[in-house]
């Protein structure tokens, strides 16, 4: 498949601060990428380098074969961009955003119809968006940001503020997105709002990509636990025996131990293991199978210490 976006080995300094060091991937035709990491990761920061906002100092930024640098306006009109919170005239209803959008780009009329029912808005489009709520914006934006049919989507966090049923709406678009030819990229920084819809997903924290692949089996499938015991590294060697266990990389956190497993019950035989040992469990917790949590886990140093 063609490679639509393709960024090779960026950097972003702001100030004295290297906020991006060394970032390579690429995002494929009709691919969704959820692009993904904690709050200070890098990731607006990569996506306002990706839009043209922000000049890189180093690195090549291609969409659709277009240089970011070289060709910028060829580029850029191959995107369709949605960026932070949506930006509305609040007096002026969602029928005249779109109308007036179209007539800047010189779309016909037809578009702003297959791009009012794409919204889902209803009679609401005829409001003014002062009146709208997050969701319904964000509904809007979308249909602003594609009217063009770009062949590359950017959205930085758009699920931010929405309700779980706004949420189920924004993938039902963005699959439409994807049948329509189009690529997306998109931030966020809770695995939920992802997992339903992504191809793939890229990882990053302090400018490094982490990972990049489909999502982790064993983040969607298996538990995460955590025990406190005096003596981790004998209770390691046991639980290293418990095939249903999957140990996770040792942490700097005193005696903690953490482990995934499919099922509760090889939580039990784990317990009962270390019992036999004379090797006390002094507690027992259960860890949210968030991101953040699942990749400070795998990679330890490199999460807390990139760069």
């Amino acid at each position: 498949m063609k490679d639509i976006l393709k960024v090779e080995h960026l950097r972003k300094n702001i100030g004295k601060a290297c906020i991006i060091p060394d970032l390579s991937f690429v995002v494929k035709e009709q691919e969704i990428v959820g692009f993904l990491g904690p709050n200070g990761s890098g990731k607006s920061t990569t996506l306002k380098c990706i839009c043209g906002l922000y000049h890189t100092n180093n690195g090549n930024i291609e969409v659709n074969g277009h240089s970011i640098v070289k060709e910028r306006q060829k580029a850029l009109a191959h995107m369709g961009v949605s960026i932070e919170h949506p930006t509305l005239y609040p007096e002026l209803s969602g029928l005249d955003h779109l109308k007036m959008m179209a007539n800047w780009r010189g779309i016909d009329k037809n578009r702003v119809k297959e791009m009012v029912e794409f919204s889902g808005l209803g009679i609401e489009i005829k409001k003014a968006t002062g009146k709208y709520s997050m969701g319904m914006k964000m509904r809007l934006m979308l249909a602003l940001t594609i009217m063009h049919r770009p062949k590359l989507v950017i959205l930085d966090e758009p699920t931010n503020g929405l309700d779980p049923q706004a949420v189920f709406k924004l993938r039902q678009q963005m699959e439409f997105i994807r049948q329509e030819g189009s690529s997306i990229l998109f931030s966020s920084h809770q695995l939920g709002e992802v997992e339903k819809i992504v191809d793939r997903v890229i990882f990053i924290n302090k400018g490094n990509k982490l990972y990049d692949g489909p999502l982790p089996e064993d983040l969607l499938s298996e538990a995460a636990y955590g025990i406190l015991v005096h003596e981790r590294e004998e209770a390691r060697k046991h639980i290293q025996n418990i095939s249903e266990v999957n140990l996770l990389p040792e942490q700097d956190d005193d005696t903690w131990i953490y482990f995934t497993c499919k099922e509760e019950k090889a939580l039990g035989k784990l317990l009962m293991a270390l019992s036999k040992e004379n090797i006390y469990v002094l507690d027992i917790r259960k860890e949210h199978n968030d991101l953040e949590s699942y990749y400070k886990k795998v990679y330890g140093d490199k999460y807390e210490g990139a760069i």
